[in-house]
């Protein structure tokens, strides 16, 4: 039986759907990690309108080491409206400078603060002409773990690189989704995956190829792994979805 999904005015949203939207978020929020201003408050929940409904996505992520709670929102708003609201209520100076940072990158809009040692993000896209939807996140500055690119429960082939590595936390179980990126192609990505998990007693749950896109998916005591493998550009990106059940 399909899960019930919580219901915003007429849209349903279910929860494998706002999981998918992740990864450009995931992306794009680390990326204002370097550059956002700080406004030295103790506040550390991000502010939302009357009109805004709002869905957690997991009870606490490890995003690149920063732990952090990340919400799904919709709004029978104008992404316009959105991005005003916010920059109306975090518009205070500090050191000459506004008191937020912006940053656009087709479909999404980012808006992110400083506050203390707090990191709070807003990311929304228009889904039509008059609603809008996204992430709000806020990351703990002041628990920053070290992000272990040679971490040797990540397999990966010689050369390839952890773009993004993120840890997610529900009742009964963890999740884990990392980006790999190498030079490597398509195919040679797919056979090494695949001779890791077999050659470890991993069972297969699929293996197929589609349009230029590797998917593999395996399975071992309470353990899951899916893989997708694709090219974007001279690249090959790998995305692993790990998930471990109590």
């Amino acid at each position: 039986m399909s899960e019930q999904a919580p219901v915003f005015g007429q849209k349903r949203w279910s929860r494998r759907r706002i999981r998918a939207g992740l990864g450009c978020f995931l992306l794009l929020w680390a990326a204002v990690l370097a550059g956002s201003p700080t406004v030295s408050h103790a506040a550390v929940e991000i502010p939302t309108p009357s009109w805004m409904e709002k869905t957690g996505v997991a009870n606490k992520m490890i995003i690149n080491g920063l732990t952090s709670t990340v919400q799904h929102f919709h709004a029978d708003r104008k992404l316009k409206e959105l991005l005003e609201f916010y920059r109306q209520r975090w518009d205070e100076s500090y050191a000459g400078r506004s008191g937020y940072r912006e940053a656009a990158v087709a479909p999404w809009h980012v808006i992110s603060r400083l506050q203390g040692h707090y990191l709070l993000t807003v990311q929304a896209k228009a889904t039509d002409a008059l609603t809008c939807e996204g992430y709000l996140a806020v990351g703990d500055l002041g628990d920053v773990r070290k992000k272990k690119d040679s971490d040797p429960s990540v397999p990966k082939m010689e050369g390839s690189k952890v773009i993004n590595d993120t840890v997610s936390f529900d009742p009964g179980k963890k999740g884990r989704t990392v980006m790999i990126v190498n030079d490597f192609s398509v195919s040679r990505n797919g056979v090494f995956y695949r001779h890791y998990y077999l050659d470890r007693g991993w069972g297969r749950l699929r293996d197929q190829a589609n349009d230029g896109a590797q998917v593999l998916g395996f399975r071992r005591f309470g353990q899951q792994v899916q893989i997708v493998v694709t090219r974007y550009g001279s690249k090959t990106v790998t995305v692993l979805n790990l998930m471990e059940t109590d």
